[in-house]
């Protein structure tokens, strides 16, 4: 066989040589952003004691993001804690496993998305997750008098950069093969929504809602939302069109909405950019979203919800998913109350648990029938 396949390669010779390519090593970064809700709840856990605030899964590894609310070691007096690391690293231990290097960074964030001073921001470049987690340090008195602490709640951003694909284990994750021109992403549906949605003047129908009123057009609202369009079409002007500017402008149907101002705000601007605002409420926008029979916002809101689920929110979410009838953030509480260990940790929070009791006690059995599975 040898002897065959040296004499193809004699007499068939390739005719253009193997091609070149540029191997180069590119970091990968994952951001996640954290809400701690009920902060003035927490003060009386012990040092070390943690409340899971987020798990996700980056390179076959599964992570968690972690609040300790006095404290992560014995020697962190008057600080809250917020760690990040591989779920099960310190039974694996650091021995025999492969190494996880990646740059952590944490930052307090604000509401308004300005960045926090420097006091609030702790980076650790190039650590090793594989036997140990790593974290931020907040001094309570600071952050209690800081202004990012706001409603009971504050934010932290956690980002995570793997270089040399650190994050996968296999050396494949981060790696991009330089060949041709990348080209971006489509981008059509940014300059339809700045030429509708940031420029209204050409609109034909008003929306007023808590007093203030937007200007959008009858089309696009009726092409996005089966709702409006019954609305639209039900409630088309019968008068006269007069041929005077005033006399057009009286012409122009007026939509009333009962909605939170931001929520409508949010809904606008989902009809016309297919996103949602950086600051929006995905409680009030998923409300919304069902009310106008938008199916795509909706599960997007319920995925956001899904996504930000802790111990501290999970209680409140079940019962606005239950009392919405959003079936996908319903069955994600579910599946998350279904650990025994988050829901002890539920139970403990004596208020979140007796609302979910009281408002919504077939939810209670449909949980617990769940966890004797």
């Amino acid at each position: 066989m040898d002897l065959l396949v040296s004499l193809v390669d004699l007499l068939f010779p390739p005719s253009h040589p193997p091609a070149m390519y540029s191997i180069t090593a590119a970091p990968a970064t994952v951001s996640h952003l954290v809400r701690i809700d009920g902060y003035s709840r927490t003060k009386n856990l012990r040092r070390g004691r943690f409340i899971e605030a987020m798990n996700f899964t980056v390179g076959g590894h599964r992570w968690f993001i972690r609040f300790y609310p006095n404290g992560h070691g014995p020697r962190d007096v008057g600080v809250v804690s917020v760690y990040v690391g591989i779920a099960g690293a310190y039974r694996r231990g650091g021995g025999d496993a492969k190494p996880v290097i990646a740059d952590a960074r944490f930052s307090l964030v604000d509401r308004d998305g300005r960045p926090a001073p420097p006091s609030f921001v702790q980076g650790m470049p190039a650590v090793d997750f594989s036997g140990n987690d790593f974290g931020m340090n907040i001094k309570r008195a600071e952050l209690e008098t800081s202004g990012f602490l706001k409603d009971d709640g504050f934010l932290v951003r956690c980002e995570l950069g793997f270089v040399n694909s650190a994050g996968d284990g296999d050396g494949r994750r981060g790696v991009q093969i330089k060949e041709g021109i990348k080209v971006p992403p489509p981008n059509l549906h940014r300059h339809l929504a700045d030429l509708l949605w940031k420029n209204q003047s050409s609109g034909d129908v008003f929306i007023e809602v808590q007093g203030k009123t937007f200007t959008a057009h009858r089309w696009m609202l009726a092409a996005r939302s089966p709702v409006m369009a019954a609305e639209l079409s039900s409630s088309d002007s019968d008068d006269a069109a007069d041929t005077d500017a005033d006399a057009t402008k009286n012409t122009m149907m007026t939509l009333r909405v009962d909605d939170d101002m931001d929520a409508e705000t949010a809904l606008l601007h989902f009809i016309y950019t297919d996103t949602l605002p950086d600051d929006a409420d995905t409680d009030d926008d998923a409300m919304a979203a069902a009310r106008y029979g938008m199916e795509r916002l909706q599960l997007m809101c319920e995925d956001a919800l899904c996504r930000s689920l802790s111990v501290l929110t999970v209680a409140s979410t079940l019962v606005f998913a239950e009392k919405h009838g959003c079936r996908v953030l319903k069955a994600a509480c579910l599946d998350f109350l279904s650990c025994k260990r988050k829901l002890r940790q539920v139970t403990r929070l004596d208020d979140d648990f007796r609302l979910l009791t009281t408002t919504c006690p077939s939810v209670i059995k449909e949980l617990f029938a769940q966890v004797l599975k």
